[in-house]
């Protein structure tokens, strides 16, 4: 994903470590209120964790889970319940401290992956949801092929991805220069893991808000970067006159879950 607000303004984010600093500006209040509103707003969770269910079901071990980027553990907690253990990798330091509170079990990690050392720690499920839009696209295969290091032989790698078409995306290209990458990210997976380890779910998110305000809020929350509240007006009126519904206000966000399975394992 490549916001052009983002390129234009922040040339330095060549590297997992500074994209993170960039967005760390934004987990103020109300970027946990949009946060908040996103999340009940969303069929997203609940439909994503289906699809992952469905993969999780195929593993032939369920001892360790690591999720990459948990946040605030919408995902991590349900997962974690079908693992014997869990490891998290969080970079924001309230979302650390809030699943160091909620979940003591968890062996909590507050740093970016790219400073991360598990050592020879493996897992038989790793999970990295809409994380890789925070590092520059040209790490991509590199921070994934770490995740891979740390993959047991018989377990699977998802990845979660916003896709290139849609309503959320063309809310994203009418505003920025937006591109989801994914032919290119799928191909390269294949060629580096092969064509049997690699495979590929889509699934629909609907968003709903009943008010125009909690729309613009998420709509903003969506675009990533604080300084598209300088466009506030303009967000507002773009989702007034292309998803207002008799009932509110619904988006359909269309999203991607590649899934890459260990050595011993294809999907």
């Amino acid at each position: 994903m490549t916001l052009d607000l983002l390129k234009k303004e922040a040339t330095a984010a060549t590297s997992t470590v500074e994209m993170v600093e960039i967005v760390e500006m934004e987990e103020d209040g109300e970027y946990q209120r949009q946060l908040a509103l996103f999340s009940q707003s969303s069929t997203e969770k609940g439909i994503e964790l289906v699809r992952i269910g469905e993969t999780i079901a195929r593993l032939a071990r369920r001892r360790s889970f690591l999720d990459i980027g948990a946040g605030g553990g919408h995902l991590t907690i349900p997962i974690s319940t079908s693992f014997d253990a869990t490891t998290v990798v969080e970079p924001n330091a309230r979302q650390a401290a809030y699943l160091r509170r909620r979940c003591p079990q968890f062996q909590i990690i507050n740093d970016v992956w790219d400073k991360v050392a598990l050592g020879s720690e493996r897992f038989d499920f790793i999970l990295c949801s809409h994380v890789l839009y925070y590092i520059a696209e040209g790490r991509w295969l590199d921070t994934i092929a770490k995740m891979y290091t740390h993959l047991d032989d018989q377990g699977c790698l998802a990845i979660v991805i916003q896709s290139p078409i849609g309503e959320v995306a063309d809310f994203f290209h009418y505003f920025a220069d937006y591109d989801v990458n994914i032919l290119n990210l799928w191909r390269d997976l294949i060629e580096i893991y092969g064509d049997r380890k690699v495979s590929v779910r889509y699934f629909i998110n609907e968003i709903f808000t009943e008010s125009l305000t909690d729309m613009t809020a998420i709509g903003l929350f969506l675009l990533i970067d604080r300084r598209f509240r300088d466009r506030e007006d303009e967000i507002r009126k773009y989702l007034a006159g292309r998803h207002r519904t008799p009932e509110g206000y619904r988006i359909k966000q269309e999203e991607i879950l590649l899934v890459i399975g260990g050595k011993d394992d294809a999907y």
